[in-house]
């Protein structure tokens, strides 16, 4: 089997670039398919295409979990670089303001738009804005995160971590961390770090999915346990050359879990629970590999923060065009992934505007897509 020549482990890291970017298309092509499958979301088209869920269904497990592990990496090369006070003051920074804005100024059009197709709300978004500054939270009132959530969790978990980071930087740590390399660089053992992941979904089984951080104790813990194993990895420079020869057989592993995972009700919760999460690393490790061998470059981050609410909005406006469904959903992917791109390129040109949306403050003249997904 061939093997690339490798960037060294300080080098700048294309290959999570384009990571990064592919989950971003993703969530794209998730989020605008939620207007048309049977799932509850925010603007529903009146015609569904029940086609769509099984694929989204595998997007649903991966699309999130890949964005969170390769975050945790980019901590472990950010922590290269400037000390564990000025990783808290950048993360802050980059975290913490983007979301802050993005409740005030980007969530509410989506909110008001969810209203007006309700029938819930008439009047003006002039009038409706003021009730975001009551604090009621979604859905009762105006105030949410919606699909920030993720921005929320992340700034969270590198906060927590800060002690733990602190400690990995000392002679211990740093004799822990070698071990470490060399424990998940033989044979399959990389693997074995599926086992945390599917004792948290079986064991927190009947707690529901809600992104409120406070109420959430099984996805807390689940992207928890992926953002320490990305840091993990982002500290293990020789598992990435493991990575890279397991590819193959993590997809194989990844696409003989997600049948099992998949089923509805021919199999036990437990069975489906375990098959989930096996296709769930499998596929990680298996994109990880990849991209490691196949490098690309490309960015992301004011994308993720603005396309959930150009989708509802460009969504309710064409929604009731006299096309047929599947035209529609070419029409609102093929508008909203435009209209997100030139909202991106725009922002990454306005200096004051970016720290808004993560980046360094100044203009961008090279801006395709976006600058990279904090990690």
């Amino acid at each position: 089997m061939d093997t690339p020549t490798l960037p060294s482990p300080d080098a700048h890291r294309p290959d999570l670039d384009w990571l990064r970017v592919m989950a971003i298309v993703l969530l794209h092509l998730f989020h605008t398919g939620m207007m048309f499958n049977t799932w509850e979301w925010h603007v529903k088209s009146p015609q569904a295409l029940p086609a769509l869920e099984p694929t989204m269904e595998v997007l649903h497990l991966v699309r999130m979990p890949l964005l969170m592990l390769i975050s945790g990496v980019g901590t472990a090369f950010a922590l290269r670089r400037r000390t564990v006070g000025a990783f808290a003051k950048d993360r802050t920074r980059r975290l913490l303001g983007p979301l802050v804005f993005g409740m005030f100024v980007v969530v509410p059009p989506q909110i008001y738009v969810e209203r007006l197709f309700q029938g819930r709300l008439q009047g003006s978004y002039a009038a409706f804005y003021p009730t975001v500054f009551d604090f009621v939270p979604y859905p009762a009132g105006s105030f949410s995160w919606h699909h920030l959530w993720f921005v929320a969790y992340l700034f969270t978990y590198c906060i927590l971590a800060l002690p733990l980071f602190a400690a990995l930087r000392t002679p211990r740590g740093e004799r822990w961390i070698a071990n470490a390399d060399a424990w998940l660089s033989r044979g399959w053992n990389v693997a074995w770090l599926m086992v945390p992941l599917a004792l948290n979904r079986y064991l927190l089984r009947d707690w529901s999915e809600t992104h409120a951080l406070l109420d959430d104790p099984r996805t807390f813990i689940h992207y928890g346990l992926l953002f320490l194993y990305g840091h993990l990895l982002g500290r293990c420079p020789g598992v990435w050359t493991r990575l890279v020869t397991l590819r193959h057989a993590m997809l194989a592993i990844a696409v003989a879990g997600l049948v099992p995972a998949m089923a509805e009700s021919s199999l036990p919760p437990p069975v489906r629970m375990l098959a989930g999460s096996v296709a769930l690393w499998g596929t990680l490790l298996a994109a990880l590999g990849y991209a490691r061998h196949h490098v690309r470059t490309a960015p992301s981050y004011p994308f993720y923060i603005l396309h959930q609410t150009v989708i509802v909005c460009v969504g309710y406006l064409l929604l009731r065009l006299p096309v047929g469904p599947w035209v529609l959903l070419g029409l609102v992917l093929t508008g909203s992934f435009v209209l997100t791109c030139a909202l991106t390129v725009g922002v990454s040109r306005v200096s004051w505007l970016r720290p808004c949306f993560g980046l360094k403050a100044g203009t961008s003249r090279t801006a395709t897509l976006a600058p990279r997904m904090v990690g």
